[in-house]
């Protein structure tokens, strides 16, 4: 029975709120209908664009398995792969000091994406070993990485802009 009221699901409204850059709201209501069973490929895409747009992650995993059936969403589920495995290279550099250098992933305008890229071409500097603060530069702006206190800590990557303003993104 829940798959029939599934399938009338009017997309719209998130493609509306995808274009208005509502990708936090696209996320969370998209999310709930695919728990739903909702898995038609292009709206899981939209989803999921929409998903790593707001810095979550580890939904990526789950949403990835089901696009297989065209080039498209198969791109798709390798970019949301790439991100979760680059997320996660990332907090081990963090957290194990695992070296990175040579390491290579496909690249994109994310900033997990740019984030990983510089610390493999060891495009960085160490700002303190202890607690790790660790320096990039964002083509044209800073960014800081640092481990928060919580346990287990989280990784956080400090956008700061041109114009000083600070943007925090948080990874686990």
């Amino acid at each position: 029975m829940a798959g029939a009221l599934l399938e009338g699901v009017d997309i719209k409204p998130f493609i509306d709120d995808f274009k208005a850059n509502e990708y936090g709201r696209v996320c969370d209501k998209g999310m709930k209908l695919y728990y739903g069973g909702y898995m038609e490929e292009n709206f899981v895409s939209l989803v999921g664009v929409s998903c790593a747009k707001v810095d979550r992650i580890n939904l990526l995993g789950m949403l990835q398995r089901s696009l297989v059936s065209t080039k498209e969403s198969r791109e798709n589920a390798s970019y949301f792969t790439t991100l979760l495995l680059q997320k996660r290279l990332i907090y081990q550099f963090m957290t194990d000091d695992l070296p990175l250098d040579n390491l290579r992933l496909p690249n994109s305008s994310h900033l997990l994406s740019q984030v990983f890229e510089q610390l493999s071409l060891g495009s960085y500097k160490v700002l303190s070993a202890s607690p790790k603060l660790v320096e990039l530069d964002g083509r044209g702006h800073r960014i800081i990485l640092s481990l928060s206190d919580d346990v287990p800590a989280k990784v956080q990557i400090d956008e700061y802009t041109q114009s000083g303003e600070l943007k925090r993104h948080w990874y686990q």
